[in-house]
C-alpha cells in the first residue's frame, strides 16, 4: 500500500509513512528544528540538554557583580570562590540564594558567566567612574637603574608611581594619586597628594611603608622629580631601603604599578581635573577604600610561568587575593597575619561597595559644582 501510494503521490516511500504516522499531530517549527506534538501546542519535546544555570543563578550574579566593581568574568568567578564565606553569609545576599544556587556559583565557569551576563552588561550603562633640581644629574647617577627583566622575586620589592589628575592641561597645581604596589603579593596602597611637593610625597611614602604588610626592602620609581630628589633618597637611606629607578623613557620598567594606575585609579575617577579642597577630601577617602577592596577581596592574576611550544608562548597564571598571598609568606609574622584576617572578616563587603559608589558620585558632584562656579566667574 505504501509503495502504491508513493507512486500515486510521487513522493518518497519513507516520507509517505512519516505523514501517515503523524497525521493526528501538530508540527511546531523552531528555526530549522521541527517538533511533533499532540493537539496542544504547549507540550513540546523534552529531549535535549537541560538548562542548569537558571534565573536564580543569573539574579545572584547580578547582585554580586557590582560588589566586585563590575570585574571581568574570570575575576568575578575567582571573587565569588575566594569570598564565598562573606558573600553567602551576608544578610543582604543570603536570603535570596538557595543551597543549590550556592553550589552552582562555586562551580560556574567564566564562559557561562559571560553568556549569562551579556544581555545585562549590554543594557547596563556604567557611570563614568571608570624647573628641575640642579643637582638631579648627580643624584640620578647615585641611584642605580633597574630594568623590568631584573625584578627580584623575593617579597619586599615595591614599585611607586604618580597619577596626574590634571585633565587636558598640565598647567597650575592639581591633585595626584600616589600608587605603591608590592610585586610578589600585588598589595597596593593609594594616597591622594595635594600637589607634587616633596613634603607630601615623603609623607605619603612614609605612611605606605608603615601600612605595607610585608617589610619593604626595595623601592623602584620612574625618573620624575617627585621621586628623584634628596628627600626621598634620604628617607630610603635612613630606613635601609634600596632605591632604584627605571631607564629613561621606558615605562615598562615598572609594569606592576603601571597596571594598577588603570584598574585602581582611572577606572574609578577617570581623567578629569581635580584641584580643589573638596575634591581632595573625597578623593583621599575614596582611594583608601579602593585599596581595602582590592587588597582584601579582589582577585588578581599573576604570571607564574612561560613555556614556548611549537613557536607559541604558553603562559600560566595564578589568580588569588593579595591578602591570601600575604598569609602564605613565611617572612610575615603570625600575629600580623591574624590581624589582617580579623580585619578582613570585620569588613562589610556590601557597605564597602556602596560607600565606594557614593564617594565616586560625590567626587562627580564636587567636580560639576566647581565647573559651574568657574563658568559663573567667567560670565
Amino acid at each position: 500500500m505504501l509503495t502504491e501510494l508513493s507512486v500515486i503521490l510521487n513522493r518518497n516511500r519513507q516520507y509517505v509513512g512519516y505523514l501517515l504516522r503523524n497525521s493526528e499531530k501538530v508540527v511546531l517549527k523552531e528555526g530549522s528544528l521541527q517538533i511533533l506534538t499532540d493537539a496542544t501546542l504547549n507540550e513540546k519535546s523534552k529531549r535535549g540538554r537541560k538548562k542548569v544555570y537558571d534565573v536564580q543563578v543569573l539574579n545572584a550574579l547580578k547582585k554580586i557583580w557590582p560588589l566586585s566593581g563590575f570585574a571581568s568574568s574570570k575575576h568575578l568567578v575567582a571573587f565569588i570562590r575566594l569570598n564565598a564565606d562573606l558573600l553567602f553569609s551576608h544578610p543582604e545576599i543570603n536570603p535570596f540564594i538557595t543551597d543549590r544556587t550556592k553550589q552552582l556559583l562555586l562551580r560556574i565557569s567564566h564562559a557561562t558567566v559571560d553568556r549569562l551576563l551579556k544581555p545585562y552588561r549590554d543594557c547596563l550603562k556604567l557611570k563614568e567612574r571608570y624647573k628641575s633640581n640642579p643637582y638631579s644629574s648627580n643624584l640620578k647617577k647615585s641611584i642605580k637603574v633597574c630594568c623590568w627583566f631584573d625584578k627580584p622575586t623575593e617579597p619586599g620589592y615595591v614599585e611607586i608611581d604618580l597619577v596626574h589628575h590634571c585633565g587636558a592641561s598640565g598647567k597650575g597645581e592639581f591633585i595626584y594619586t600616589f600608587t605603591a604596589t608590592e610585586i610578589s603579593t600585588g598589595w597596593t596602597e593609594l594616597r591622594a597628594l595635594r600637589n607634587k611637593a616633596m613634603v607630601w610625597t615623603v609623607q605619603a611614602l612614609k605612611d605606605i611603608v608603615e601600612k605595607m604588610p610585608v617589610t619593604v626592602e626595595k623601592i623602584h620609581s620612574d625618573n620624575g622629580s617627585e621621586f628623584i630628589n634628596a628627600h626621598v633618597k634620604k628617607f630610603c637611606t635612613l630606613n635601609r631601603i634600596d632605591f632604584s629607578r627605571s631607564r629613561p623613557y621606558r615605562k615598562n620598567d615598572a609594569p606592576y604599578v603601571e597596571s594598577k594606575n588603570w584598574s585602581m585609579v582611572r577606572a574609578y575617577v577617570g581623567w578629569r581635573r581635580y584641584d580643589t579642597e573638596e575634591e581632595l577630601k573625597v578623593l583621599d577617602r575614596l582611594l583608601k577604600l579602593i585599596s581595602v577592596r582590592h587588597n582584601f577581596f579582589m582577585p588578581q592574576m599573576k604570571l607564574i610561568g612561560k613555556e614556548r611550544e611549537r613557536g607559541k608562548m604558553k603562559k600560566s597564571y595564578e589568580i588569588d587575593i593579595p591578602i591570601n598571598r600575604v598569609v602564605k609568606l613565611d617572612c610575615v609574622s603570625d600575629d600580623k597575619k591574624q590581624r589582617l584576617l580579623k580585619l578582613r572578616n570585620s569588613i562589610d563587603i556590601v557597605w564597602l561597595s556602596e560607600e565606594i559608589e557614593r564617594l565616586t558620585e560625590a567626587l562627580s558632584i564636587a567636580y560639576e559644582k566647581k565647573l559651574k562656579r568657574l563658568n559663573y566667574e567667567k560670565v
